[in-house]
């Protein structure tokens, strides 16, 4: 199960304890909101390992005090059913994938693709393709290229890196 849906699922028990006029400890609360930023820092820098053992180790203090207080109040089932959810693997797997969102700088007529500089896509070739297409650049620090300009020319530079992948 990713991180931020186990997040939401215990997010949601929270809510119901609070709604039967249970009150939830402070370091419960801190730990569900430290648990959120982290996974927000985690969307964008995946690298410090301390990270995962940090959200992993407040998940389990919030869960291990949510299904206790859930079956005092609200009996076995309803736990059953928490830990379903929490079993059920989802369909979005925020864990292994990237979110890529709002990239400052760029203007907002512009389209964009970011592509990843391998072996096989080097930067001379990615920076060669844009210029004959005439884009713009901008090399970014986590390894990917941000490619930018009009649509039509980004369909353009997308089709010849395509055509040069290709040939490979």
């Amino acid at each position: 199960m990713s991180w931020e849906r186990r997040w939401r699922v215990l997010s949601d028990v929270i809510t119901d304890l609070f709604r039967a006029g249970e009150m939830i400890p402070p370091n419960i609360i801190n730990d569900l909101r430290s648990a959120k930023v982290i996974l927000e820092i985690l969307k964008i820098d995946r690298e410090r390992p301390e990270n995962v053992s940090r959200i992993e180790e407040c998940l389990s203090n919030v869960e291990a005090y949510v299904l206790s207080a859930a079956e005092k109040r609200f009996g076995e089932k309803y736990v059953e059913g928490v830990l379903r959810q929490l079993c059920m693997p989802g369909a979005e797997e925020v864990e292994g994938g990237e979110r890529v969102g709002f990239r400052p700088g760029l203007p907002r007529e512009e389209r964009w693709v970011r592509v990843k500089i391998t072996d096989e896509t080097p930067l001379e070739i990615i920076r060669g393709l844009a210029d004959e297409s005439g884009l713009k650049i901008r090399v970014e620090c986590d390894g990917y290229v941000l490619v930018y300009g009009g649509e039509k020319e980004l369909k353009d530079f997308i089709r010849r890196m395509a055509e040069k992948m290709g040939s490979r």
